[in-house]
């Protein structure tokens, strides 16, 4: 399978960087460091809890993320498994099953294996174990969620008794990230033979981290105990029992009622209603998501660009910020949020920035604009938005409301989670919603992701169907570079060069709050806290 064909991604594949609820960010770019030790210390420590009762906003049917790759998934699994690097709280990369990497070349990365870790099960991490890992998201045929990450490698092998060696194809400036969190978890080489098994209620998940699996009720609930060997330091509460609430109001009575210690998702237009629990804390934070409307460049009439310019004069972005978020969010000018270039200087970006196209709020410029278009009169379309976005469906309401005075009839429905992923990879309807947290701390991913037009088939992450050689040649240049001017140039300019053609019409940038009750403590709070071995930054009160 050539790198063009493997950049389609499958359904499985699309989960990693779609968001399955708003207020966590997805690996393992914008996250906390695999290990504790790694991202701010030891485990926390105060005194004693007998268990965490933790309330999630989603559910999942695996505990497998290569093959279920959605937020909720990795917010479980991380607990127990890591990756050979982790991302620390400035957003750059930092050990974790390797103590230590070196790129020999443009093409060549070895990593020294941290000695004397073991898994939950009490056996010893091997350089075997980590190639196993990394060779089943890589190999030919794979069907792993990952599996488009390794379409570059040329090699993997074990170089030593604790090192492991990896050799690409070709120059990939953003291959480092891919041995963080979002597309590897070292599981053993024993534990790989399970293969559909693995992620089931029978079988579960294996790991180095802190904690480790006991009970797993798909849809239900998730309970978890310590891993007393993990290498980053004994995590100060002994048992985590994770319940899938997916109703806001479920939830707030559930913190209110004290069953529920953590309840992640609290919807930032209710925050007062939170903040006034008795002992609760809610804290929030900036998530660096993306939440973006996407025109399908192949479906009529939205392969019209004077539609698609239309609706995106359509869109009152400043006033769903200050009013469907309250205020707690960005408006978003383009894919990726400022924030995400910690490799240029501010005054570069802001300049990069002031140059993009922007479509404001103005109906009169739709007007015009569907005037120029093949329906100058309107027409129908659907827009739909998972159950686990209310947010989501509120702006869709406030653009379905502008729209109409154009004469374009947009019916707005919500539905599940998967049938929402399983459109999108679909790509039959005429427009949709990404929603997007970031993956890596590279300005570029959500740049190749959604305008790349190796991604652009059916199933890959271009749900915009956008496929123009120029925009697809500045980032494969960006990519073959390792030069951070240049590179910066060149996505820079393919943000720029799409913008004239709308694929996207970009909304805001997110932010994220979580709720803390009164028994428990938290560490280290912020952008990157849920990625990673969270819980061992929680302690009892």
């Amino acid at each position: 399978m050539d790198v063009h064909a493997k950049a389609q991604l499958n359904r499985r594949s699309l989960l990693r960087s779609i968001a399955v609820l708003g207020g966590v960010a997805t690996v393992p770019g914008l996250l906390a460091a695999c290990g504790a030790p790694s991202s701010g210390g030891k485990a926390a420590t105060g005194g004693t809890l007998d268990v965490l009762k933790v309330a999630l906003p989603s559910s999942i049917s695996t505990l497998d993320v290569s093959r279920e790759a959605g937020i909720m998934n990795y917010v479980v699994a991380l607990l127990c498994q890591e990756a050979l690097v982790g991302v620390g709280a400035d957003g750059k990369l930092v050990p974790a099953l390797a103590e230590s990497w070196t790129s020999t070349d443009a093409k060549t990365f070895v990593y020294k294996l941290r000695q004397g870790v073991t898994f939950a099960d009490g056996s010893p991490v091997t350089a075997a174990d980590v190639v196993a890992s990394l060779e089943a998201n890589a190999k030919t045929g794979s069907t792993s969620a990952f599996a488009y990450a390794y379409a570059g490698v040329d090699s993997i092998r074990a170089t030593g008794e604790h090192e492991v060696t990896i050799v690409l194809k070709q120059t990939d400036s953003s291959f480092e990230w891919t041995v963080s969190p979002g597309t590897l978890l070292v599981t053993s080489a024993a534990f790989l033979k399970n293969g559909d098994k693995i992620g089931t209620p029978d079988t579960k998940i294996l790991g180095t981290g802190p904690y480790k699996v006991t009970e797993f009720a798909p849809d239900s609930h998730v309970t978890l105990e310590r891993n007393d060997s993990w290498w980053g330091g004994k995590a100060a509460i002994a048992k985590i029992r994770i319940d899938f609430i997916t109703d806001d109001s479920t939830r707030l009575l559930a913190m209110r009622q004290g069953s529920a210690d953590i309840a992640l998702n609290v919807p930032l237009e209710q925050l007062s209603q939170w903040e006034a629990l008795s002992g609760v804390d809610v804290l929030t934070t900036t998530d660096r998501s993306l939440v973006t409307l996407a025109f399908n460049t192949a479906v009529a009439p939205f392969d019209d660009v004077h539609v698609r310019k239309a609706v995106a004069h359509a869109v009152d972005r400043p006033g769903i910020v200050k009013s469907v978020l309250g205020g707690h969010a960005e408006v978003a000018t383009t894919l990726p949020s400022p924030a995400q270039w910690g490799g240029l200087p501010a005054d570069q970006v802001t300049a990069m920035y002031a140059g993009i196209p922007q479509y404001g709020f103005d109906l009169a410029k739709a007007r015009e604009e569907l005037a120029l278009s093949k329906a100058p009169k309107g027409f129908k379309a659907e827009l739909h938005y998972p159950n686990s976005g209310p947010q989501l469906g509120k702006a869709a309401l406030t653009l379905a409301q502008n729209l109409r005075e154009l004469g374009i009839e947009l019916t707005v429905k919500e539905v599940t989670l998967e049938a929402w992923i399983a459109e999108l990879t679909e790509r039959k309807a005429g427009i949709a919603f990404g929603w997007y947290f970031a993956t890596t701390g590279d300005p570029g991913e959500f740049t190749q992701q959604l305008l790349n037009g190796a991604n652009a088939g059916k199933g890959g992450t271009n749900i915009a169907s956008y496929d123009v050689a120029e925009v697809t040649r500045a980032l494969d240049d960006a990519k073959a570079t390792t030069d951070v001017a240049a590179r910066g140039r060149l996505i820079g300019d393919a943000l720029t060069r799409s913008a004239a053609d709308v694929p996207y019409q970009p909304l805001w940038w997110g932010q994220a709050a979580t709720a803390f009750g009164p028994k428990v403590t938290v560490k280290d709070y912020g952008p990157y806290f849920f990625i990673g071995p969270w819980a061992a930054r929680v302690g009892p009160k």
